[in-house]
């Protein structure tokens, strides 16, 4: 079986990193014997989908074509699998990932696509390549499996893939992943790197909170997964001694939920003295942190971290059920800069019910605790999450198909409240530029900006964003 795996391209290769989640679909799949993996990653070459059609074929028709699709690809996805499905005909095509397992059977109808799989894809990967050998004799034993039978859409007897235990997984497949492709593209924006070569890693999956704007639980139903710590860093050690990594993104949505385990992982990497620099750009958790945890972030090599507070109005952080106690915020912001690690403060505009008013609060908020950097997004609702199932209808079967596809097809979204994407554009910037035209911030940027750092600012997906004539709210076709 020849298997290629496939990263649509996103528009922009600002801050490309190595797909783990395809590195981990490979590893799963060569450690039940399938060795003939390969990747093409249109986003690291900006590919478009004839282009990536061409490179799958370049080492002969693979049996199988696995595609990742994140919301933003989808357009891009639909294009590939029609070119695919003519360039191609005898080869299987299947997509996974968040867009495929929040919407189903309605991204595959979108997609053109005959397989999908809701859930994690490491299991049913494997299965789906034994099903299509003969040595699974009925589809509906593939685990997430979407399929068309008799003109209908069916999922597969176990709904979701799932990893119950991370350690059961090999590490990703980092010979097929190639890191160092991706040096000149990981970059620090607002904060400049410290190592020269740096790569993701992932320590656990999961998250249990609810928050109402994010889909993540959807596919990790909110439980929390770990590796053992020795796995981890070993892991890292690995990238050190083989690829020249000097610098981890811990891409974690929860790298310190537990923490007697978070501990356990910067105590090794002090004692065996791995000597890389770390960042934790997703955001920790800022209620799970610890005077005595942060003292061994930082003596571990940590210097940069994102804490994701969405909003400074109490009333909106029960809304979306964060559950963030804003005292808290000021409090853990203060311990971490005190250790001398940097803080990039995570906030939304725009959030489903949210009044100018409430986005003043949340501006007045930043600006009144010590972090060192903002991003300020506006809000999008992402397929999967509750607020994306509540503006699309989800209650209403006919309705929701109608808008969904409507979606898919040209990026409508229903309206839901009363500010208008170009409001919620000019209230986003207005934020941006409070919090960063202080006297404090504006030292703290200039000290440490690198050339590298302003291509990186105007190379940007939401600054190039801001330019265009007509604003969408997801990336252009």
């Amino acid at each position: 079986m020849k298997i290629c795996l496939v990263r649509p391209t996103y528009g922009s290769r600002f801050q490309v990193n190595p797909p783990l989640s395809l590195g981990y679909l490979s590893a799963s799949l060569k450690a039940n014997g399938y060795d003939n993996v390969s990747l093409v990653d249109g986003s690291l070459y900006e590919l478009t989908p004839a282009q990536a059609v061409d490179a799958c074929r370049s080492a002969g028709v693979p049996d199988v074509v696995g595609i990742q699709v994140y919301t933003g690809s989808h357009s891009w996805t639909k294009s590939f699998v029609a070119l695919a499905k003519e360039a191609m005909p005898s080869t299987r095509i299947i997509v996974g990932g968040p867009h495929v397992t929040a919407l189903k059977g309605l991204a595959l109808e979108y997609l053109g696509a005959g397989y999908g799989v809701m859930g994690e894809g490491e299991g049913p990967i494997v299965q789906f390549v034994r099903w299509l050998e003969g040595a699974i004799g009925d589809p509906s034993d593939v685990s997430g499996l979407i399929y068309r039978k008799d003109g209908a859409w069916m999922h597969a007897k176990t709904m979701f893939g799932f990893v119950e235990n991370a350690n059961d997984l090999p590490t990703p497949d980092w010979e097929l992943l190639q890191p160092h492709k991706y040096f000149p593209y990981l970059e620090g924006a607002s904060v400049p790197l410290r190592g020269r070569n740096a790569t993701p890693v992932m320590s656990s999956r999961g998250c249990p909170f609810r928050c109402t704007f994010c889909s993540s639980g959807l596919t990790n139903k909110h439980v929390m997964r770990y590796r053992l710590s020795r796995n981890i860093v070993d892991e890292i050690k690995h990238l050190r001694d083989q690829y020249g990594v000097d610098e981890v993104f811990f891409s974690d949505d929860n790298l310190t939920m537990n923490l007697q385990r978070a501990e356990e992982i910067f105590d090794l990497l002090i004692n065996e003295r791995v000597g890389v620099h770390w960042r934790a750009p997703n955001g920790l958790r800022i209620d799970r942190l610890s005077e005595p945890l942060v003292r061994k972030m930082a003596a571990s090599g940590c210097y940069y971290v994102g804490v994701g507070i969405e909003t400074g109005n109490a009333d909106m952080m029960k809304r979306i059920r964060k559950h963030v106690d804003l005292d808290v915020v000021r409090n853990a912001v203060a311990l971490l800069r005190k250790h001398g690690i940097l803080v990039n403060g995570f906030f939304m505009c725009g959030l489903r019910g949210e009044t100018a008013a409430q986005v003043e609060e949340s501006i007045r908020f930043a600006c009144s605790v010590p972090f060192d950097r903002v991003q300020v997004s506006n809000f999008i609702p992402y397929p999967g999450s509750e607020d994306f199932e509540d503006i699309f209808g989800a209650g209403d079967p006919a309705t929701y198909r109608a808008n969904v596809m409507a979606f898919q097809e040209q990026e409508i979204i229903p309206p839901f409240q009363e500010m208008s994407l170009p409001e919620i554009i000019a209230l986003q910037k207005t934020f941006i530029k409070r919090f960063y035209l202080r006297p404090r911030v504006m030292w703290s940027l200039l000290r440490t900006m690198r050339f590298s750092q302003i291509k990186a600012i105007l190379r940007h997906p939401h600054i190039t964003r801001w330019f265009r004539r007509n604003q969408k709210w997801y990336a252009d076709k």
